[in-house]
Order: C-alpha cells, then sequence, then structure tokens
C-alpha cells in the first residue's frame, strides 16, 4: 500500500514538473514574441521618419545653386535672373554627364569646341527647381563671377558653354528639413570645395562653414524654390576657423 501511494506521489510529482517546463517555455516564447514585436515596431518607426534620400535629393536639386554661394532673397523677383540662368545650365549638363551617353551626344561648335548646349533643357533645368511659371530670358550673358561669357545662338537656340571645367565654391550637405506655415525650409550646410583656396590637403574643411535655409512652397504637389535666408544653425568653431 505505501508503495502504492509512493509511486502516485511520484507520478503527480512528474506530471506538475512537465506542467511547469511547459508554462515556462510557454512564457519564453511569449517574451521573444513581444520582442519581436517590438523590434519591428521600432525598426518600422525608423524607417517612417527616415528622410536620408529626401535630404540627398534635395542636395542633387540645389547643388548647381549652391555652388554659386546665392545671396539670400525673399522671393524669385529678388534674385539676379542670371543667377537661376547659370544654375540652370550647370544643372543641365550635369544631368547630360550623367546621361548613358553624357556628353558625346551633343554638338559642338566648330570654331570653339564649345558644347551647344540647348536652351530647352535649360529651361527644364530651371522649371525643376523653380517651377514651371518661372520663365528664363534666353540671351549671352555674363556668368555671376563675372569671369566667363555664355554665348547664345539665337539661330540654334543653344548656349555655347565653354570647353573650361566649373569648379563651385561650395557644395551642399542638407541637415534638416522642417515643415511650417505650408512652406518647407531646407536647411543647408556649405562646404567648401576642395582646392577653392588651393588646399588639397587632408586638412581641407569637410564640414560646413556656414548654413543657409531654402524655403520651398508647392504647388500641384511639388515643392519648388521660393526664398533664401540666413539660417540660425551655426557652423562648428572649428569649421568657421576654416
Amino acid at each position: 500500500m505505501a508503495n502504492t501511494v509512493s509511486q502516485q506521489e511520484h507520478e503527480r510529482h512528474k506530471r506538475r514538473r512537465a506542467r511547469q517546463w511547459l508554462g515556462l517555455g510557454i512564457c519564453v516564447l511569449v517574451l521573444i514574441g513581444a520582442f519581436t514585436v517590438v523590434a519591428t515596431a521600432v525598426n518600422g518607426v525608423a524607417v517612417l521618419f527616415d528622410d536620408t534620400e529626401e535630404k540627398l535629393a534635395y542636395e542633387q536639386r540645389l547643388q548647381a545653386l549652391v555652388m554659386l554661394d546665392p545671396l539670400p532673397f525673399e522671393d524669385l523677383d529678388q534674385a539676379d535672373p542670371a543667377l537661376f540662368k547659370e544654375a540652370a545650365i550647370w544643372s543641365a549638363v550635369s544631368t547630360a554627364q550623367a546621361s548613358a551617353t553624357g556628353l558625346d551626344a551633343y554638338e559642338r561648335d566648330p570654331n570653339t569646341d564649345s558644347l551647344l548646349l540647348p536652351a530647352v533643357e535649360v529651361d527644364a533645368a530651371a522649371a525643376s527647381l523653380l517651377g514651371p511659371d518661372y520663365k528664363l530670358t534666353h540671351e549671352t550673358f555674363n556668368n555671376v563671377a563675372g569671369d566667363m561669357t555664355f554665348e547664345y545662338d539665337e539661330e540654334k537656340q543653344c548656349y555655347l558653354i565653354p570647353v573650361t571645367g566649373q569648379v563651385g565654391m561650395y557644395t551642399p550637405k542638407v541637415e534638416k528639413l522642417d515643415k511650417k506655415s505650408g512652406k518647407l525650409y531646407v536647411t543647408v550646410g556649405y562646404v567648401p570645395a576642395p582646392g577653392l583656396n588651393g588646399d588639397f590637403s587632408l586638412s581641407a574643411p569637410t564640414e560646413p562653414t556656414k548654413y543657409m535655409d531654402y524655403v520651398f512652397e508647392k504647388t500641384d504637389g511639388t515643392y519648388y524654390l521660393c526664398a533664401l535666408e540666413l539660417s540660425d544653425m551655426k557652423p562648428s568653431s572649428s569649421a568657421a576657423a576654416s
């Protein structure tokens, strides 16, 4: 009889331990599932608020304009039209260089070997940044720095682009995108172009030495540039000194 009771007690103990291990296993699985859900949610939120690609897109859109270091303006009419025209020309040239055929597909002037850039491509480049309502006046003009002339061929409706390379003063680094009052404020850091002052060393500045806010307004679902302001963001002391 005692052996029977002892055997029954042993069986109950085994079943109790099995239930305990089963419960522990279920708890572990629940915890793993909870951690997985939390991790997935955190990663999802991070992706949702990751604007890296959008920043890069604005860097590309503003590259040609930032390299000319424009002065602030409250609206497009306040800015020098030659500024936007030159920026549109270099933007169109950059787009052409990035194409499958590059610049080889463009006609060259037989006398100067200058690239003949169609005015329609300059118009397209300007419209992509300033909007379809902004119109350029095509004519021969001097660049912003005053050391280059863009000759316009009225008959061919093309600009003669000199074969000399263009080195901008700065390259853009978009720091933040901020929407307020129906406008998009793109804070751009100005990183000095390598060799701007003859300095090609490793000590040349790689961080922005100043910041500007490029203001965009939405038209027909797309943001277009409408103003340029000084930014509240300031460069680090080392970058400013450089």
